[in-house]
């Protein structure tokens, strides 16, 4: 909704029917006023009612601070201080944590101050010192206005008018004042018969937005109850599907249960042998894998060692290259100022040679002579003085020897007048100015004066003649009697210095004849600098990973002079990264920097910029995000540093399950480690339940593998969670399987786990490993030659062992025994083992697919009767890899 003050910085959006301003034509008439006035109050109460029902947006609010700052402080220097303390007043009350809050009250309390508002500007100067002690804008404040906040402090009493010193300059606004108080005098004379009806249509228009904002409840709390009816209804649609699929993968799983168990007998054997081996050849390329990764982390070693060492030879030698550059660098400043010595101390010495010689010449015979040519003879030069012309004889009439002559000598002494032609002003900092000086001898003979400065070193202060402003001197040269040189004190105020502030350093001239003869003079100088402020603010305070962010800087200078190139660098936490997309005029430069350069901000202007960014996935909850803009002042080689208001990273639940393989091969009646992997996939440390699903096997035990050797070790715990995890930690998990040696050949069974996080009921996620049963099965098959034999007769037959499982067979056994009616001619293969009517094969192993053939030849006695039933036996047993026998 606007109120009054959303117009008034605005006169013609709500002075002119509340607070006519007169003017020099007046209205004609009250009728038209009346007029005027109805027709504007409609139109108000139809922006208000309009504006009540639109939502502006997050950023226009965010910078109005900045708005209204930069309108006051344009106010202030236009000397309209009662609408910069308007303007100041309103950052402080609707912005009262404002980054701007210190400035605000600076300029707040010298507009009360060039108001001649003395209690308010103590009062306000007072707040402002003590909310902000090290504040360098202390610096620049007018002294009287320090000076009244201190006795404010001390409970002083302020007086309320302003100093006779200030009157004058405040008569111009007591005049505007009263010409105000009129206006308003009127105003409230023609406002008197409106005041009824502006109640009225204020009264209408509270009740339409009343109306209007209780319309707008209904309609989002009408709004909220539909999207609460969805979700519940999109909830239990969710339940119920999953319910369903939940019964249909039980059934399929008792299917798959009742299937693998009626298979799983014949194949269990194979199944064993088979892991047995997988066992063996995983152990052996674990520890082929150990060895390797032993050796390229002992290469890695050493590499690192040499890097090492070649980096701290090349420090070395860039210390001691950098040292021998610095002592060079350092004899060569040290000649230099040797040299620049002897030359000054050589030009001195000439000219202390000549003014002796002038001594000696202007004055013969006397004791500023004498002394001279002792002076001169110290310095190794010898001077005759010249002798006065020898007397003539008297002449008749002249004094004799009774006559006296006194002789008095005019000695030298030292005076001169050291003047500052200047008034105290402002200067630019990092720009070089000159400040007009007069010395004039007012001695009694040739003079010169040494210039010396108070000021500090980074000022370059220094001296030089009028004429030639460039060439540095230290001392005048010699001047005559009455004789005056011009010349200038040239000066840098440092680059570093805020506008306004105020610097008073002395300057001394010293005679060089007479050098206690010295005079001082105080020279006085305010800088003038852009001062550049930086606003940074987002609207996204709670951020999830894989959020957009976005920055609004606002640039301002509040400063006398203008910003002619300013560098805004912006430097970003890490887990963020700038986007092309919503981002204005920034340059990425450097990791977690971007730069906009080249930018001018004039004094009392605002610049507005975007930086839009996205929160990276693997920001953890918590996190402080803030970004620093950096203003570089790259003329004054300057900067300044501001940090925006705090986003703190929200919490997300999430979690990824891994199996470690996708499927495993198992001999029946082993006990299977099932292994799965779990990553916490949130941004928060969080706790995981975990609930077993198991189908064609046996019971299953779930524990934490502390070392990840997929074994269960003795310190290893049955879980029914895991956790706490810190983000993107890892966990090994598994799944303990007995299965049963009734499993056949090719059976098949499985292995799920399900991970629920405890922070969230929604983050769900499941792994599931495939178990295939795998075992050995042998059949034996004989042909033979012949059913019907004599005696002496020769039979034969062959025997064929095929593996028709999937897995290795091993300790085969194959026995045949015949009765004592046959003799045994031959048996291939030959490593059998023959006894009295049994012989015996034995294989080590057999493997899927794989089979072995034995033939067998014997002969009938003689003296067997007719009709003898001869039956040879043939029996095969062996076992699986798991040790069973088959």
């Amino acid at each position: 909704m606007l109120s009054k003050k959303h117009f008034s910085r605005h006169p013609s959006a709500l002075r002119a029917p509340f607070f006519p301003v007169p003017t020099k034509k007046r209205f004609t008439t009250v009728k038209s006023s009346q007029f005027c006035r109805t027709t504007l109050i409609r139109i108000l109460i139809a922006v208000a009612l309009i504006s009540s029902l639109l939502i502006l947006p997050a950023f226009s609010q965010d910078t109005q601070d900045s708005q209204i700052f930069i309108s006051g402080f344009n106010a202030y220097q236009q000397q309209n201080y009662s609408t910069a303390i308007e303007m100041m007043n309103e950052v402080l009350q609707k912005h009262p944590n404002s980054p701007l809050r210190d400035m605000a009250l600076f300029w707040l309390a010298r507009a009360h101050f060039k108001s001649g508002h003395r209690l308010e500007a103590a009062r306000t100067m007072s707040q402002f010192t003590h909310e902000y002690p090290d504040n360098p804008l202390k610096g620049t404040v007018e002294e009287e206005l320090l000076a009244l906040a201190e006795a404010y402090d001390k409970g002083e009493k302020i007086a309320t008018a302003p100093p006779a010193a200030a009157a004058p300059a405040m008569k111009e606004q007591e005049r505007s004042a009263a010409e105000k108080a009129a206006a308003r005098a009127e105003a409230a004379k023609l406002a008197t018969a409106q005041k009824e009806q502006e109640r009225i249509a204020a009264e209408k228009a509270a009740k339409v937005r009343a109306e209007a904002e209780a319309a707008e409840k209904a309609r989002l709390a009408a709004v909220k109850a539909e999207q609460e009816r969805a979700a519940a209804t999109a909830e239990k649609e969710r339940l119920e599907a999953q319910r369903k699929q939940q019964e249909r993968i039980a059934a399929e799983k008792a299917a798959a249960k009742a299937e693998a168990a009626r298979l799983a007998t014949a194949q269990k054997e194979q199944e064993r042998i088979a892991a047995e081996k997988a066992t063996k050849v995983r152990a052996e390329a674990e520890a082929a894998e150990k060895a390797r990764l032993a050796a390229v982390k002992a290469e890695q070693q050493r590499a690192a060692a040499a890097e090492k060492e070649r980096l701290e030879a090349e420090r070395k030698e860039q210390e001691r290259i950098a040292a021998a550059r610095a002592e060079e660098l350092r004899l060569k400043k040290q000649r230099e100022a040797e040299e620049k010595a002897l030359s000054a101390k050589s030009q001195l010495r000439e000219k202390a040679i000549a003014q002796y010689r002038s001594v000696i010449q202007t004055y013969p015979n006397t004791k500023s002579a004498a002394v001279a040519a002792a002076r001169l003879k110290e310095l190794g030069i010898t001077v005759a003085q010249p002798q006065l012309p020898a007397a003539s004889a008297r002449q008749p009439g002249e004094a004799g020897d009774n006559a006296q002559v006194l002789q008095l000598e005019v000695v030298q002494f030292a005076g001169f007048e050291f003047r500052l032609l200047s008034t105290p002003a402002a200067y630019d900092v990092g720009h070089p100015a000159s400040l007009p000086f007069e010395v004039t001898n007012r001695g009694n003979a040739s003079d010169s004066f040494r210039l010396e400065s108070g000021f500090p070193a980074e000022f370059r202060a220094g001296f030089a003649a009028a004429e030639k402003p460039d060439q540095a001197i230290v001392q005048t040269p010699p001047l005559a009697p009455n004789e005056t040189f011009k010349g200038v004190v040239n000066l840098t105020i440092p680059s570093t210095s805020i506008d306004g502030m105020r610097f008073s350093h002395p300057v001394k001239a010293s005679s060089s004849f007479m050098p206690e003869a010295a005079q001082s003079r105080e020279i006085q100088v305010r800088a003038a600098a852009p001062f550049l402020r930086a606003v940074l603010k987002t609207d996204q305070t709670r951020p999830l990973p894989g959020d957009m962010l976005t920055y609004r800087i606002v640039v301002l200078n509040v400063g006398s002079t203008t910003a002619s190139d300013v560098t805004v660098r912006l430097n970003y936490p890490p887990q963020m990264k700038p986007l092309e997309r919503g981002t204005t005029g920034f340059r990425s430069d450097a990791t977690s920097v971007l730069l906009l350069e080249g930018l001018q901000v004039k004094s009392g202007e605002r610049k507005e910029f975007t930086a839009a960014f996205q929160l990276k996935d693997d920001s953890l909850a918590g996190q402080d995000l803030a970004v620093r803009a950096e203003l570089i002042e790259v003329p004054l080689k300057k900067s300044s540093a501001f940090i925006s208001n705090l986003a703190n990273v929200d919490v997300r639940h999430g979690i990824k399950v891994g199996p470690g393989s996708e499927k495993l091969v198992i001999i029946p009646g082993e006990t299977v480690n099932v292994p799965f992997t779990v990553t916490n996939t949130g941004n928060t440390r969080d706790t995981f339940k975990i609930a077993a699903t198991v189908t064609g096997a046996g019971t299953s035990t779930i524990f934490h593998d502390l070392n990840r050797d997929g074994l269960r070790q003795a310190n290893e715990p049955a879980i029914t969670e895991i956790g706490p995890l810190e983000p993107k930690e890892e966990a090994a998990v598994v799944v303990e399987v007995r299965t049963s040696r009734d499993a056949t050949d090719g059976s098949e069974g499985g292995v799920r786990l399900d991970f629920n996080p405890k922070g969230s009921a929604t983050a769900l996620a499941a792994g599931s490993t495939r178990l295939i049963y795998s075992r050995p099965v042998l059949q034996l098959a004989m042909s033979r030659s012949g059913g019907r034999l004599k005696p002496g007769e020769i039979a034969s037959y062959d025997l064929t062992v095929v593996n028709h499982g999937s897995n290795l067979a091993r300790v085969v056994e194959l026995q045949s025994s015949w009765p004592e009616q046959l003799e045994l001619i031959a048996a291939e293969p030959v490593n059998s083992s023959a006894e009295a009517g049994t012989i015996h094969w034995k294989f080590k192993e057999l493997g899927a697919g794989e089979k072995r053939n034995i033939k067998v030849s014997f002969r009938v006695k003689a003296g067997i009767g007719a009709g003898t039933s001869i039956q040879v036996r043939n029996s095969l047993n062996y076992e699986d890899l798991q040790g069973n026998r088959y």
